[in-house]
């Protein structure tokens, strides 16, 4: 991994579909304002814990997000508070400044893995150790490869990735 993370063996020679649209996706990916227990009922509907989810939603704060997916928390986030407040005020302030040029936040659903007891030590757990985190993400990363794996007639194992055989 080029971003310095952690590195696995990613399992070849699984099929793929042939069609691959966002609509028949979007509903099987987490939203940025899921709680705690949203997420928990999600994952584990593909077999994935509650570790495995934090450790999986550590791995996107390494790139960046757009401003809509968080403009909410920082702009309008209800009628008796613009900004979250559960946001650091600092860090929302410098979130209004860079948005939307640079594109940086913090997910309502990552805030609730901090703010859950559930989750906070987790959480902490891996802040404080990245070969903690390692681990967790190389096994979940695994085990979320193996959800929905096409067998028998289903799918194409692709000469190229990039298209249909």
């Amino acid at each position: 991994m080029q971003a310095g993370g952690p590195s696995y063996k990613v399992e070849l020679g699984r099929r793929d579909g042939r069609i691959s649209t966002k609509a028949s996706v979007q509903h099987k990916l987490p939203h940025p304002d899921f709680s705690l227990d949203q997420l928990n009922t999600m994952f584990s509907s593909h077999g994935l814990t509650q570790k495995d989810m934090i450790a999986l939603s550590g791995a996107h704060t390494i790139g960046f997000s757009h401003c809509s997916r968080f403009f909410k928390r920082i702009y309008r986030f209800s009628n008796q508070n613009r900004i979250d407040p559960t946001l650091n005020a600092t860090y929302a302030l410098q979130l209004r400044q860079m948005c939307p040029t640079r594109g940086m936040g913090l997910f309502t659903s990552d805030q609730a893995l901090f703010t859950d007891t559930r989750s906070r030590p987790t959480v902490n757990q891996f802040a404080a150790s990245n070969a903690a985190f390692g681990r967790a993400f190389v096994s979940a990363i695994t085990k979320l490869g193996r959800v929905g794996v096409k067998t028998g007639n289903q799918g194409e194992i692709r000469h190229d990735c990039t298209s249909v055989n």
